[in-house]
């Protein structure tokens, strides 16, 4: 048995909506990658309906969660900002040219 099948035996994978996916505490149901989903047909656990079923609504999911990230980064403080910038330096050293892929903002560390 693998990860994937024994959390799917164990019924901490669920269902919603016809896709296999995680339960947060908060409620929030977030939908399993494509690999997971493999992993689970090839068990015979399910089936094909499923993983087209779990691949739109992780489309949808990360579509949404990459919407909510953009306006929380055009939201960040003055505080925030300094502080991102001063990891980025402590990890990468002066004079690095930053890129953040999802936003495009760029900024020399």
């Amino acid at each position: 048995m693998s990860y994937m099948t024994d959390k799917f035996n164990n019924g901490e994978v669920h269902t919603q909506n016809g896709a296999c996916g995680w339960l947060m505490k908060d409620g929030e149901f977030r939908p399993l990658m494509a690999d997971a989903m493999q992993e689970l047909k090839d068990a015979g656990l399910v089936d094909e309906t499923t993983v087209t079923r779990t691949a739109v609504a992780r489309d949808i999911h990360t579509t949404a969660f990459l919407k909510e990230y953009r306006v929380a980064q055009l939201n960040r403080t003055a505080e925030q900002i300094r502080e991102e910038r001063f990891e980025a330096r402590a990890a990468m050293g002066p004079g690095v040219e930053m890129v953040n892929i999802i936003t495009g903002e760029k900024y020399t560390t």
